[in-house]
């Protein structure tokens, strides 16, 4: 800083003034910091938590699992909804973390699917990305508090792999006790409207049939005339074949959120065993659903009243009559 001194005759002596670099930081904090509107007791408050936050995470233990892709995965994204309510039953601590290790080569068009079932999980803290398992490795002590690097029963990390689920896994889950989902508080709104103003009093169902199965669709449709039907099966269908108590939402680009906020808003869910079949059965909504199954397993599995899966394909007509009967004893016979 130059600052001229009063005139001493003739003369003008020019004086310069050095800063010291912490009064330069400290003034251009300040100055940052009243931009932004802080009060020196909010930035107090900010620092003491951070620091406390710190000294938690050095001395308690952090429960970290990790979930391995080693070939091409089937259904992640249920594959790692499953896994996360199977994680979060049962450990110590309220929050945990997770890693995934994906294949490098992997091209999976369903990826954002996957990290948008993270988000729904009340319990998460933090999750890792890898595609090599020297990263991961690596990194793990990282993810371990400060005396747990040296304690063998922290330091044993569990891997498990996610690329397919065994029928037992589907199984457990399906008669299981959830932990819960969370979703975004705008997709529970949007999809709360779309049912009011698209079914307006009647029941709403969804439908989320295979492909394969799409003749139980023209079946159900037509014997409840009564029920509102929205159809949210990944393909779209021939123009003539939708009946007028359905709407199909194929083209409407709904986020995953959006689609599991709408089962969880609907009377009844019918449909496959995967991340929306999940979200049915997390939100206690009735439920038929369909698939998941190797053969080797009953043909109908029941959860009570409220849910029914038939693991295996099911001839077309004796389907159709199973999942009449199933909305007849939720939702009431047809006509009322």
């Amino acid at each position: 800083m130059l600052r001229r001194t009063p005139y001493a005759g003739a003369r003008k002596v020019g004086i310069v003034k050095m800063e010291s670099k912490v009064v330069f930081l400290g003034r251009r904090l300040l100055n940052a910091l009243r931009r932004l509107g802080f009060f020196p007791f909010t930035l107090l408050y900010v620092v003491i938590n951070a620091a406390i936050r710190v000294v938690k995470l050095r001395q308690g233990h952090k429960v970290l699992r990790v979930g391995e892709v080693t070939g091409e995965a089937i259904d992640l994204p249920r594959s790692v909804m499953i896994w996360l309510d199977r994680v979060a039953t049962g450990l110590p601590e309220p929050r945990f973390d997770i890693s995934l290790r994906l294949p490098g080569e992997a091209d999976d068009i369903n990826l954002h699917d996957v990290f948008s079932v993270l988000l729904t999980s009340p319990r998460l803290r933090s999750v890792g990305l890898y595609w090599d398992s020297s990263s991961l490795a690596d990194d793990l002590p990282l993810w371990q508090a400060k005396q747990g690097r040296n304690d063998q029963t922290v330091w044993a990390t569990p891997y498990e792999n996610l690329g397919s689920l065994s029928f037992k896994q589907m199984q457990e889950f399906f008669k299981g006790d959830y932990v819960g989902i969370v979703l975004p508080i705008a997709a529970a709104r949007d999809m709360q409207t779309l049912l009011k103003r698209q079914a307006g009093g009647a029941y709403a169902a969804c439908l989320n049939v295979p492909v394969e199965q799409r003749s139980l669709v023209a079946a159900v449709e037509a014997a409840r005339p009564d029920v509102r039907f929205f159809d949210l099966a990944p393909y779209a269908s021939p123009p003539a074949a939708r009946a007028a108590n359905s709407q199909e939402l194929y083209g409407y680009g709904l986020s995953l959120h959006e689609r599991m906020a709408l089962v969880q808003a609907a009377d009844a869910y019918v449909g496959n065993f995967d991340e929306l079949g999940c979200a049915s059965l997390v939100s206690g909504r009735p439920a038929v659903l369909l698939g998941g199954g190797t053969g080797a397993q009953p043909d109908r599995i029941s959860r009570g009243d409220t849910a029914v899966w038939f693991p295996d394909p099911v001839e077309p007509t004796t389907l159709a009559k199973a999942v009449l009967q199933f909305l007849s004893r939720q939702i009431g016979p047809a006509g009322n």
